[in-house]
């Protein structure tokens, strides 16, 4: 298996981590501010058609309320044309928007003009709809040949006494509507509006060629010309032109919105028309008498109006990139600092493991490291002591082994003696002196024998104690690991409940965000009808401007709780990471130990092994010893019954063939304990004390 560090592994998920947390940060900021920057162009698109439709409205009604003047003054019921015509020329002149007025009888004729010859108007659709119904209404755009812009009519029932006599009638110039429309559009930078009457037909728009053609946007059609095949408008024997109706295409969001508008709604909404996303507003301009209410539009450009958003997105886009790799570098600066001491006491562990007792780990630290550096050392020390005791041991057993192979030969010189003695009596003497000599000596050293066995057999069982004792270390420093993994878990769990509570109040914070933005909205709208209030207004001024301070210092506050959690978060997730990379060192300073627990397993069985040869080769001594002195025996006995030299020189020599055969089976023994010593001493020669 492919073996990664500890920095990669300690880097990578950090650097994920910071990647993640910079572009989730970046997501949720740029979402946020998105919808919030929609919903501000939804309202200021939404007050524009407001104040556009309040604009007309006042305009219309500023018409009407002088059609109903004009229509029950008692110079104009006279029906008379030479009183009724003076007020109407001066009533054009004093109000621009005027292009024409006149009064109609019951019968059809004019009676009064503004300007112009008076003519039979009986047959016009708007006469015939007055004279059925008697009531005032405003009539359909339409476009006007004389004055080539669009015009509308108001017309309203004269009634004297109860009794209709005739109808006042009003032609709007409605170039008025047109000037306001341009004033209230910005084409570069895609935003419109444009006004339409109660049967759909374009009274207002920044393209005139909707307005002269007659757009239709309830019907989906226009009016244009009819043209011959030279490309020259067709004209009929009055020389009229003659005009057809085309299809206008619209997708079915825009159809919609003319549906919804056009029913008397009012609101904002998302659409798609040709290609291309609009934002669109809507608001209804109801008309006095009875009619059909007009409607205003107003479109902004999905691309146009985002603009500045795409902006920021693309700084904030370019920041998030500079801080990812700063925190990168960061990042990484931290790992190597943290991962450092953990692979230099890593490597010293596998030195150990190798057999290299002499390493040292640096105790600067005054954390964990630190802690595991101080129990390592103490370890490798107690260890070596150790070892170099057991080597100690075996260097004597080798020599303990030289001794007995020199009493072997003594003994087997000895033998070789006795048998001599039944070879001449007149040497007795003399060799027999010669042996009482060598089993002097030889007692001596078999005394320093088993002076040596005891002392090897003392050093073994110091060396068991020895290798219990650094057991127990060993345990202890097991049981201080384990403890604080159980610790760094506790740690884990409680950052990450901290970082649980931090994204609660993250919720909490964006509930605050979306009262702070209704409590501005709300600012907003007091704002707009404190400012449609007047003078009457002002007091309600002052409290719409302290509620939208009041949202502002919110969305502010809001803004410095917000940016303090994400500091929060990047704090969490580093604790999170660091505890993480301290866990992995900890895991493999468990490792480590539990190999050498193995080895002071190992090192005790071994001790064992040796201290049952001392014990074994300490019985055979004292069977040698017995034997020995069962000579001494017989050569005193000897010396004593000279005369019978032969016969006891035989018990001797048979005497010392068995004290040779049992030397030889110490030898034995010995020379298991010396290969024993000996692999002990080459199992040695790997460690470095």
């Amino acid at each position: 298996m492919k073996k990664t560090s500890i920095f990669k592994q300690l880097l990578l998920p950090m650097i994920a981590i910071v990647c993640t947390l910079a572009v989730c940060l970046t997501g949720i900021v740029t979402f946020i501010f998105m919808k919030s920057y929609e919903s501000e162009i939804y309202l200021r698109s939404q007050d524009k058609s407001q104040l556009v439709s309040g604009e007309i409205a006042t305009f219309l009604d500023g018409a009407y309320g002088i059609t109903e003047e004009l229509s029950v003054n008692p110079s104009i019921l006279t029906m008379d044309t030479n009183v009724q015509t003076p007020i109407l020329e001066d009533c054009v002149k004093r109000n621009p928007y005027l292009e024409l007025l006149y009064i109609q009888g019951t019968d059809g004729m004019q009676t009064g003009r503004s300007s112009g010859e008076l003519a039979d108007r009986s047959t016009r659709w708007w006469f015939i709809q007055t004279m059925k119904e008697q009531k005032a209404f405003v009539s359909k755009s339409y476009y006007s040949v004389n004055t080539g812009m669009p015009c509308a009519s108001i017309f309203f029932p004269m009634q004297q006494e109860s009794e209709l006599v005739g109808i006042f009638a009003v032609d709007l110039k409605l170039d008025y509507l047109q000037s306001l429309i341009e004033n209230f559009s910005d084409m570069e930078n895609g935003e419109y509006s444009f006004v339409i009457d109660g049967e759909g037909v374009v009274v207002a728009h920044p393209d005139s060629i909707q307005i002269e053609e007659l757009y239709n946007y309830k019907l989906l059609t226009k009016t244009v010309s009819a043209k011959d095949e030279t490309g020259q408008p067709l004209t009929d024997a009055e020389g009229n032109i003659v005009t057809q109706e085309q299809e206008i295409k619209v997708s079915k969001d825009y159809q919609n919105i003319i549906t919804q508008v056009m029913a008397g709604n009012s609101g904002s909404d998302k659409m798609e028309n040709d290609g291309e996303a609009y934002f669109v507003s809507y608001a209804s301009i109801p008309l006095k008498g009875e009619s059909d209410s007009w409607s205003v539009i107003t479109l902004h450009e999905e691309k146009a109006a985002m603009a500045p958003v795409y902006r920021i997105i693309i700084i904030a886009v370019a920041v998030d990139l500079l801080i990812i790799l700063l925190a990168v570098l960061v990042v990484a600066l931290l790992a190597r600092k943290l991962t450092r001491p953990i692979v230099a006491i890593t490597q010293l562990i596998g030195n150990a493991s190798e057999g290299d007792f002499t390493v040292q780990a640096e105790e600067n630290s005054k954390n964990e490291i630190g802690t595991l550096s101080k129990s390592f050392n103490k370890m490798t020390g107690k260890i070596s002591a150790i070892l170099m005791k057991i080597t100690a041991i075996t260097g004597e057993v080798v020599e303990s082994s030289g001794d007995l192979k020199q009493i072997e030969e003594d003994v087997d010189a000895t033998s070789q003696a006795v048998r001599k003695i039944s070879d001449g009596t007149d040497a007795q003497s003399v060799n027999v002196k010669q042996v009482v000599m060598q089993e002097e000596e030889l007692e001596e050293k078999f005394n320093q024998l088993k002076a040596k066995s005891r002392f090897l057999l003392a050093d073994a069982q110091n060396t068991i104690l020895s290798g219990e004792k650094g057991m127990e270390g060993v345990n202890e420093l097991k049981k201080r690991n384990e403890s604080a993994s159980e610790k760094m878990a506790e740690a884990y769990a409680k950052i990450q409940t901290l970082e649980e509570q931090s994204q609660k109040i993250s919720g909490i914070l964006n509930t605050i965000n979306e009262i702070s933005s209704q409590t501005g909205l709300l600012a907003l709208n007091a704002s707009i009808e404190a400012a449609r209030a007047g003078e009457h207004g002002r007091g309600f001024a002052v409290v719409a401007e302290s509620i939208g301070k009041l949202a502002a210092d919110s969305r502010a506050a809001t803004a410095d709780i917000e940016n303090i959690i994400v500091d929060l978060c990047k704090d969490v997730s580093d604790t999170v990471t660091n505890i993480e990379a301290v866990r992995t060192g900890v895991n493999g300073q468990t490792q480590a130990v539990d190999k050498v627990q193995e080895t002071f397993t190992d090192f005790r069985a071994l001790a064992e092994k040796t201290k049952e040869s001392v014990n074994s080769m300490e019985e055979l001594i004292e069977e040698m010893y017995q034997c020995d002195r069962s000579v001494v025996s017989a050569v005193e006995r000897i010396q004593d019954i000279s005369t019978d030299t032969a016969g006891l020189a035989e018990k001797v020599a048979d005497s010392l063939e068995e004290q040779l055969r049992g030397i030889k089976n110490v030898a034995k023994r010995i020379d298991d304990l010396s290969m024993v010593s000996k692999a002990m001493e080459q199992e040695m020669t790997r460690f470095k004390l």
